[in-house]
């Protein structure tokens, strides 16, 4: 009987990795509808400062989604908090062909 329960309990364990293999953050704030929010202007000028090569900011909820380059020419995806311009999230792209 363990045998059978370890079995089902792994084989639900494989069934959840594809969801995970996006490995993609998923913004749970809620959208910024008043007070102050740091625009889009001000992040991309912001992540220019730093050396990245901004090449999309998009809204994502309570986020902004960041399509950028470092300076070493690798791409980055990164997450930013819509009312503090924190960083939530990052990581290297793969370069699109």
């Amino acid at each position: 009987m363990r045998t059978i329960a370890m079995t089902l309990a792994l084989l639900m364990a494989g069934a959840a990795v594809p969801a995970l293999a996006d490995d993609d953050y998923a913004c749970e704030r809620p959208p910024v509808t008043s007070g102050q929010i740091v625009t889009t202007a001000e992040l991309a000028k912001m992540l220019e400062d730093q050396g990245y090569r901004v090449q999309e900011i998009e809204v994502k909820g309570g986020c902004y989604e960041v399509k950028a380059v470092n300076e070493s020419g690798n791409p980055i995806k990164a997450y930013y908090d819509q009312a503090t311009g924190e960083l939530l999230w990052a990581r290297l792209t793969r370069a699109r062909k």
